[in-house]
């Protein structure tokens, strides 16, 4: 499904903004680049980072010298994709370098490690909001309500879902100020 639709992907972005254009004019095309701007940061943030940060685990555990450093590091990008985190496989992985490696190679690896177990929670927000006009931390919610909700799929749908949610709730409180200054201007003197 995602082949066909990134093949047709021109055709089906001009009949959007034409929908979109159409039925809401110009904050229809409007709410369309916030999706598109959602989406994109969104895989910036989650798969970019998930990308990053178990490529340096493996790094790690390779010069570590763990075994199976390449099936552990592939279990890290997915828990780190599907918003679970490493931390549930690195964890058992810290414990088995003390137990096994000689303190001073267990003590630079946890040193190295831990860090790199909190990196997705600073840098991923930050790239998610980054060039939005929505706040960080509705994207934040916006992605962990919609991964619970509906998995991988939910991990970009809540993120727009709530970013265009976001903007229309602020359009529309901005309509309302407007309205009432509009009809307090109006207003005979009394």
């Amino acid at each position: 499904m995602a082949g066909i639709l990134l093949a047709y992907s021109d055709e089906l972005l001009e009949t959007v903004r034409g929908l979109a254009g159409r039925v809401a004019d110009k904050r229809g095309r409007h709410f369309l680049e916030i999706a598109g701007s959602t989406i994109r940061n969104v895989s910036q943030g989650v798969i970019g980072i998930a990308l990053l940060q178990s490529a340096l685990l493996g790094i790690g555990m390779l010069v570590a010298g763990v075994p199976f450093a390449g099936p552990i590091t592939f279990v890290c990008l997915v828990l780190a994709i599907v918003q679970v985190g490493p931390n549930i496989i690195m964890i058992p992985v810290i414990v088995w370098t003390w137990m096994y490696l000689p303190a001073l190679h267990a003590g630079l690896f946890t040193v190295y490690t831990l860090p790199l177990l909190l990196l997705d929670n600073v840098l991923r927000p930050i790239l998610m909001a980054r060039g939005l006009p929505t706040p960080m931390a509705v994207i934040l919610a916006g992605v962990i309500c919609g991964t619970l909700a509906g998995g991988l799929i939910g991990l970009f749908v809540g993120p727009v879902v709530l970013s265009v949610f976001y903007d229309l709730l602020v359009a529309w409180i901005a309509s309302g100020v407007r309205s009432e200054e509009e009809g307090d201007a109006s207003a005979p003197p009394a």
